[in-house]
């Protein structure tokens, strides 16, 4: 268990394929791993759920990636005050003060503390899922850990998927899928720019790029269908990937010659993914995950533990509570609002928990009564709208602790993080999950070329 020491890493080393480079073969191993036997009753809030879920059988599957293991970091607050972290600020004049504040903290990454560093300075933890490939680190990949050998099963030809013209998501899938011989199509929302840079420009790279203009984009149902039945053609088919899920898949040997048997025929096998991955399966590599994250060596299954997610789609945070829940950790998740409202957050919970117990549990559910919370960021805007000195802000963390941070997604993280940590006074620890994304800068840089 991770001590109240300045010592940064669990002991757990990185495994040896997230040091690999883009054009290495990092994705071609189909791991499978066996975990402690977790079944448990969940509680829905509103009524009793009765089912079973045997979580050692749900983990026994091929995955993307042949270990879940990751970094964890500490990192301490050294100077700070209560009106820097909770500012009381009237409008207008807060959004131009907040960030003159909160550039006032300073941070310690614990690898590199100062003699003068106390022990008794409020801190947080950061698991580095950012490190886990050198470009498409991040939660998209924990999502992919189960979808992209289901895809495998299906037999998948071509796989088509959206998201907007700097999504982390449409990069990593085109990359997984290219390695393991299927095509990309992806469905850009907006204009080409004018010099593709960090996630577009892998797209183009990786995957089939059309761009989609934001009317047509608004019905994504109907956009997705269109364009899959395209690729597919008169004698190929077209699937939606949370309509099929195999909760027993076959054994690595079986799965490959079931995989070659239904590329023979040559016709496209076009799989539909929605736009972030928001389908059930993807839960399954976030509970992989937070199981690796419940040893002892990591952060153990006795603590209280407050985890906090910064959320596009919201499929990361539910991923992670459910896990918490099915494992029955005394842990709590905050889910980051980015994007949306409270209400359609919610609603897309209760639709993935829905799905996930259908597929994968003996007793459907309307929904499970999860330990998550959401909640706007530390300063609310609309999605992508970047405030001045957030980029200054991510500069300054960057060159204090080593950690690269961006200002639509993972700063927003970072912020509730360094609240929750000061307000928590040691009651349990904060963890913030690093979700990636950090290619984004890219296309900031193009945006705003006078704060880079």
């Amino acid at each position: 268990m991770l001590s109240s020491t300045s010592v940064s890493a669990v002991v757990p080393q990185s495994p040896r394929w997230l040091k690999s480079t883009i054009g290495g073969s990092l994705l071609r191993t189909c791991a499978r791993t066996r975990t402690q036997t977790s079944t448990c009753d969940v509680n829905s809030g509103q009524a009793e759920w009765s089912g079973k879920l045997d979580v050692e059988k749900l983990l026994n599957r091929p995955w993307l990636m042949p270990q879940p293991s990751t970094q964890i970091t500490k990192i301490s607050i050294e100077d700070f005050s209560e009106a820097t972290v909770n500012p009381r600020l009237e409008p207008p004049s807060w959004r131009r003060t907040l960030h003159g504040l909160w550039e006032e903290i300073r941070y310690a990454n614990a690898q590199s503390a100062q003699p003068e560093h106390r022990d008794d300075n409020p801190a947080f933890y950061i698991i580095r899922d950012d490190l886990l490939h050198p470009l498409l680190g991040g939660n998209k990949l924990r999502k992919l850990d189960a979808l992209i050998p289901e895809l495998e099963r299906m037999g998948a030809t071509d796989v088509v998927t959206c998201g907007g013209c700097q999504s982390a998501h449409t990069a990593a899938l085109a990359f997984a899928c290219t390695e393991r011989g299927m095509s990309a199509h992806l469905l850009l929302r907006g204009e080409r720019p004018a010099t593709p840079t960090g996630y577009n420009l892998l797209c183009g790279m990786y995957g089939h790029v059309t761009y989609i203009p934001r009317s047509e984009y608004a019905d994504r149902v109907g956009m997705l269908s269109k364009y899959a039945s395209q690729i597919s053609g008169s004698r190929g088919s077209v699937t939606w990937l949370d309509g099929e899920c195999d909760p027993n898949p076959p054994a690595a040997a079986e799965f490959q010659g079931l995989r070659e048997r239904k590329t023979e025929s040559r016709k496209k096998n076009v799989v539909v993914v929605k736009e972030g991955a928001g389908d059930a399966i993807a839960l399954l590599g976030l509970i992989r995950l937070v199981q690796f994250l419940s040893n002892p060596a990591a952060l153990g299954r006795d603590d209280p533990v407050h985890l906090v997610v910064d959320t596009g789609t919201g499929t990361t945070a539910v991923g992670v509570a459910l896990a918490i829940a099915l494992l029955g950790l005394p842990w709590e998740v905050t889910g980051v609002i980015l994007a949306d409202s409270v209400e359609n957050y919610e609603k897309h919970q209760l639709r993935l928990i829905s799905d996930f117990s259908t597929k994968f549990c003996s007793s459907p559910t309307e929904g499970l009564l999860l330990p998550l919370k959401w909640e706007h960021r530390f300063n609310p805007r609309k999605f992508g709208k970047v405030f001045p000195g957030e980029i200054e802000t991510c500069r300054s963390i960057a060159r204090q602790t080593g950690i690269l941070l961006d200002p639509i997604y993972t700063l927003a993280g970072w912020e509730s993080a360094v609240k929750f940590s000061v307000e928590c006074k040691g009651s349990n620890r904060v963890v913030m999950l690093h979700t990636g994304g950090t290619l984004g800068l890219f296309g900031l840089a193009q945006r705003f070329p006078a704060e880079f």
